[in-house]
């Protein structure tokens, strides 16, 4: 299966972004602009009727006067009331006026007036069911290309002789042309700004989305046999965050990888050495020799032993490797001293001694980290000459405490110091010796002490021999408060 190629993946990841940001900002623009085009046409016919009210009570109150403003006398007819009350209209683009008398359109609006009542008959019918009524009635009629909201104000004559009616209408579709005509620029210059937005956000994002593409290409090119490299930090972003996570990811797998490569090493150089000389006794067994047969069975009972227990040392490798490996804990280090003494004592006949005890407490695993003291004066006794004396003894020594094995060895040379603590390595204790050592009590040793957050020191020992010591950090001490 081909590899996808970060750029598709880049690509795709920005478009989605932008396809959902163009949605959002859409579906914000749209109910912006809808909910503002439907309050603005309530508005505008909450206008329309208090206008057509406002004229209603302007005509009551002229009608009642039944006064000619003009010649200061009273009205004569119907008709002149309704000529009067038409002149005196000021009307707009979407207004019209009607005078009607005796169910016949007697007055119209005047000349230049751009909605004429007259012409629509629709409107003419309608409002001549109301002239007879005793009051004042609104209505609203639509048809296809007008929108009327009209009012219907009938009057008599002072003599009765005749009934008429001033009729006064808006055409609403006209303010909804003008309002419909802003909203349709709303909705070019939102169509504008969001397609400016995408455009914007496209570069933005190609920029932000930029490290994720080198991101991966660096990911890409780290193989099982380039673990060593590590992706380049830049910035303190999120993104830079992801690449420190996933350079401490490649740390865990690069450690997890070389342990297990280590292991397989290990496994194949330990065992091969007692698995040849178990084999190259038994080619050469003479089966007719009890002698040499009995030897030949106690030397494979020592070298199976010997299996064993590099089979348990490489089980402890391996399993230092996992987090649970240590469990420290708040320990005393004068009573560790004392209890590792005691156990140390019994491992061979010689002058034991205890240089020193450090009264501190320490953050450690006690059972893990006796089992690296022991094993450290376990290889003493082996490398050092019989009988001599060997001392252990712990101490602090500013933010760290010393926990150390001294014998009177050969001691190592200090080219050697930091070699010996490599799995399979012999160094001076075994060559000076004349031993075959394992090689792999001081790698324990180290994997150990490391886990517990310490070191592994090897110094000379005046008058000779070597110190083999556990440096551990110790938690700071409170500065003391002077009365």
């Amino acid at each position: 299966m081909a590899p996808i190629r970060s750029d598709s993946i880049v690509l795709s990841v920005r478009t989605r972004l932008i396809l959902t940001m163009l949605a959002l900002m859409t579906a914000v623009l749209v109910a912006a602009g809808m909910t503002g085009y439907l309050l603005e046409l309530a508005t505008l016919e909450r206008s329309a009727a208090v206008q057509l009210d406002r004229e209603a009570d302007e005509f009551a109150g002229l009608a009642r006067n039944a006064v000619d403003p003009e010649t200061g006398r009273p009205f004569e007819t119907t008709s002149a009331l309704l000529r009067t009350a038409i002149q005196q209209r000021v009307l707009g683009a979407g207004d019209g006026v009607l005078g009607i008398v005796d169910r016949r359109i007697e007055w119209t609006a005047q000349a230049g007036v751009p909605l004429r009542l007259e012409d629509h008959a629709e409107l003419v019918a309608a409002v001549l069911t109301h002239v007879n009524d005793e009051t004042t009635t609104q209505g609203r009629l639509r048809t296809p290309e007008h929108d009327f909201l009209y009012l219907v104000m009938p009057v008599r004559s002072p003599t009765g002789a005749a009934s008429g009616a001033l009729v006064r209408a808006i055409d609403l579709r006209v303010a909804q042309r003008t309002l419909e005509a802003t909203y349709t620029l709303y909705a070019i210059a939102a169509v504008t700004v969001a397609l400016a937005a995408g455009l914007i956000a496209w570069a933005v994002m190609g920029r932000l989305l930029a490290p994720i593409a080198r991101l991966r290409e660096a990911a890409e090119s780290i193989g099982e046999d380039e673990l060593a490299r590590r992706i380049p930090v830049r910035g303190r972003d999120d993104l830079s965050a992801l690449t420190a996570t996933i350079n401490g990811m490649l740390d865990r797998i690069q450690n997890l990888v070389e342990g297990q490569r280590q292991l397989a090493d290990d496994v194949g150089h330990e065992l091969r050495t007692p698995l040849t000389i178990l084999r190259g006794h038994l080619e050469l067994l003479d089966v007719n020799n009890p002698d040499q047969v009995w030897a030949t069975r106690q030397l494979a009972l020592e070298e199976i032993d010997r299996l064993n227990r590099l089979t348990d040392d490489l089980i402890l490798l391996a399993s230092s490797e996992r987090a649970d490996f240590v469990m420290p804990v708040p320990t005393e280090i004068a009573e560790l001293t004392d209890e590792t003494f005691e156990l140390v004592r019994k491992l061979a006949p010689r002058p034991w001694s205890l240089d020193g005890l450090a009264e501190i407490s320490a953050n450690l695993d006690p059972q893990r980290i006796r089992q690296a003291w022991l094993q450290l004066a376990d290889n003493a006794v082996k490398y050092s000459p019989a009988g001599s004396a060997i001392a252990i003894g712990s101490e602090q020594r500013g933010a760290e405490v010393w926990l150390w094995v001294r014998d009177h060895g050969p001691g190592i040379a200090e080219a050697d110091r930091q070699r010996i603590l490599q799995r399979n390595v012999r160094g001076e204790l075994a060559l000076a010796s004349g031993r075959q050592g394992r090689g792999l009590g001081l790698a324990i040793v180290t994997k150990i002490v490391e886990a517990n957050g310490g070191r592994l020191a090897i110094t000379a020992a005046p008058g000779g021999g070597s110190i083999f010591a556990i440096v551990l950090p110790v938690p700071s001490q409170p500065e003391e408060v002077k009365p």
